[in-house]
């Protein structure tokens, strides 16, 4: 596997690994916007993009992990857990947050393995489905 930036050769594989920019317009003009502004990392297998994530500084000027997918047939064999590595070495703020929201047990469980903690909830983003926010301290 390689971490490595994303470049715009990558936006497609980027695209058809994430669900929702399958059916959304919005989500391939971030993914889009991302990979330009030089926000996003990959995971590479045979040269094949297998997850992304995404790096901002738009959360109270904290690091923040806007976004964080990993192909389904490639989870659980640790590259979720070297995307966020990657993006806690090249983070330039000593506090690093992320979200997800209450439903996906799945991130709330790999939070807690990163040794993110719980930092508060927000409702009304979704409805019925409040979003977790999470919070590591990386340096002093």
């Amino acid at each position: 596997m390689m971490i490595r930036d994303a470049t715009e050769h990558d936006i497609d594989g980027i695209i058809a690994i994430d669900h929702i920019a399958a059916t959304e317009e919005t989500r391939r003009q971030h993914i889009r916007e991302w990979v330009r502004r030089g926000c996003a990392i990959i995971a590479l297998i045979d040269d094949r993009v297998v997850g992304y994530a995404v790096l901002e500084y738009t959360f109270f000027s904290c690091g923040f992990i806007s976004m964080l997918i990993v192909q389904e047939a490639y989870r659980r064999k640790g590259i979720a857990t070297a995307l966020v590595k990657r993006l806690e070495k090249i983070c330039n703020t000593v506090k690093l947050f992320t979200s997800t929201n209450e439903s996906n047990a799945p991130m709330q469980a790999f939070m807690a393995s990163m040794s993110y903690e719980p930092s508060g909830v927000v409702h009304n983003l979704d409805d019925g489905d409040p979003e977790l926010f999470y919070f590591k301290r990386l340096k002093e």
